[in-house]
């Protein structure tokens, strides 16, 4: 329930309206959108994924993440789903390398 406000005081940009403005199922909805989300990152960020894990300390659990993330990047390699993110990636890249006028290579400091 919104309170009733004073004369003296300005309306917030926090305040929310007494009434839902999504309808029946605002979890629902927040549920599906982050499965979503979870899932397209899972197959079009498989190269992120194996990255990370290859960063962790070697134990025999590591070692098992790393072979089941690789095969998992081959696979989404392989079905053309890491193309847009590899892409953009090496445009990434690219900007960064960039230098301007006589500023020295990365790294030559």
């Amino acid at each position: 329930m919104a309170r009733e406000m004073k004369e003296h005081e300005l309306a917030s940009p926090v305040d929310l309206p007494a009434t839902p403005i999504e309808g029946d199922h605002p979890v629902l909805w927040t549920g599906t959108i982050i499965a979503v989300a979870a899932l397209v990152l899972l197959f079009a960020n498989a190269g992120t994924l194996s990255a990370w894990v290859d960063e962790k300390p070697v134990t025999e659990l590591q070692l098992q993440a790393s072979e089941v993330a690789g095969a998992w990047k081959t696979t989404m390699d392989d079905l053309g789903l890491t193309a847009p993110r590899d892409a953009l990636h090496r445009i990434w890249k690219d900007a960064q390398a960039t230098r301007f006028g006589n500023e020295a290579p990365e790294g030559m400091r």
